[in-house]
């Protein structure tokens, strides 16, 4: 059994008419709750500790805010550690959030600075996401595994992670910051297709604008070459013709992938510790360029040094916590569609962690 701390993030007033009571601030919790699970033991003096986070996209609005991230930096800064903050590219060449240019650019306008984190901002697989350490594994899905080469060069990694849902893996956990987020871009197409894009020769214009796009020439007679595709998906998101086909998975595939990339990631970067934020929890993943209301109120913040632990733990408060904003996405069948306890169940079977936990209420 694991211990899962937890703190509240309701402002208790027992004293209505004092107005002065920064004890109530969430902020000031969060800090109580790293020092009294001592999640940061993990920091040692001169430590380069990677702060993993999630920026969202251009016009989301529910992401952690700024100054969660910033409380987390300044106690790694306390116990002598030499913090930065991080994220990873995403899938495609053409969209802001596939580049480092433009993740950073993205970071700043939704409030992530070096000034507003107190933290340098460093994109952890790369300019375009091809910096990586390779990995084998021996999945069911993934033979190999690329981590991010911040992420696996660093002495310890943070992951402050926003708890919500996902459209494909059932939910957005410290499984998943960890197994899509600590992974460079040709990992992230293996968590999310089964096979290399092909191009529908009856509906290609030979326009050539996949062939711009793609980093590694490896696109030859309008046919895409295996041996040289860096599964980057560029090809697909510049074409204007929809004659790129691309083979998108879902279910517990997706939940499996997850979880094989983050026995990967653990596999050369072992020093993790989590941070899961209950709060703004959406329907979708902070992916997405629009943000939806939240489907249950703020349940509170989280720590644990076990990766499957804290999981379960906020699966299980969000579960039972009151819906706000209407059953579907609280329904059996949404859990049932995207194989959310199938990620837990294999994060088990593959020695992630355990889903036995005893929550310790600090608050």
């Amino acid at each position: 059994m694991k211990d899962v701390f937890y703190t509240n993030v309701r402002a208790e007033v027992t004293d209505p008419s004092k107005w002065y009571q920064p004890q109530l601030s969430v902020v000031k919790k969060l800090g109580k709750l790293i020092d009294e699970s001592g999640v940061l033991d993990i920091v040692s003096k001169g430590d380069i500790v990677a702060i993993k986070t999630h920026f969202g996209d251009r016009g989301t609005t529910r992401t952690l805010r700024s100054v969660f991230i910033r409380a987390v930096v300044e106690k790694v800064i306390e116990a002598g550690g030499r913090p930065f903050v991080t994220e990873t590219t995403g899938l495609g060449m053409l969209r802001p959030r596939c580049t480092a240019l433009g993740r950073i650019n993205i970071a700043e306008e939704n409030g992530y600075t070096h000034q507003t984190l107190k933290a340098p901002i460093i994109i952890a697989d790369g300019l375009l996401g091809f910096d990586y350490v390779e990995v084998p594994i021996n999945g069911k899905h993934l033979k190999s595994v690329k981590v991010a080469k911040a992420i696996a060069e660093s002495d310890a990694v943070i992951c402050c992670t926003h708890f919500k849902l996902h459209m494909q893996a059932g939910f957005g956990g410290s499984i998943k910051n960890v197994g899509v987020g600590c992974v460079a871009k040709p990992s992230k197409f293996d968590i999310h297709m089964s096979d290399y894009p092909q191009i529908d020769r009856e509906k290609c214009t030979k326009c050539d604008e996949c062939v711009k796009v793609c980093p590694s020439n490896a696109i030859e007679n309008y046919q895409i070459n295996r041996e040289k595709c860096v599964k980057c998906l560029g090809c697909s998101e510049a074409c204007k013709e929809d004659a790129v086909k691309t083979f998108w998975v879902f279910g517990r595939d997706v939940s499996e992938r997850v979880v094989e990339c983050a026995k990967g990631v653990f596999e050369v970067q072992k020093n993790f510790a989590y941070l899961n934020f209950l709060m703004d929890i959406t329907p979708h993943c902070d992916c997405h360029p629009y943000s939806d209301i939240p489907l249950v109120p703020d349940l509170g913040i989280m720590a644990s040094k076990d990766v499957l632990a804290i999981d379960r733990a906020s699966v299980d408060l969000y579960k039972r916590a009151e819906n706000l904003s209407g059953a579907l996405l609280k329904d059996k069948k949404f859990w049932d569609w995207t194989d959310a306890e199938g990620m837990l169940d294999y994060a088990e079977e593959l020695g992630l962690g355990t889903q036995n936990y005893r929550l310790v209420d600090v608050s």
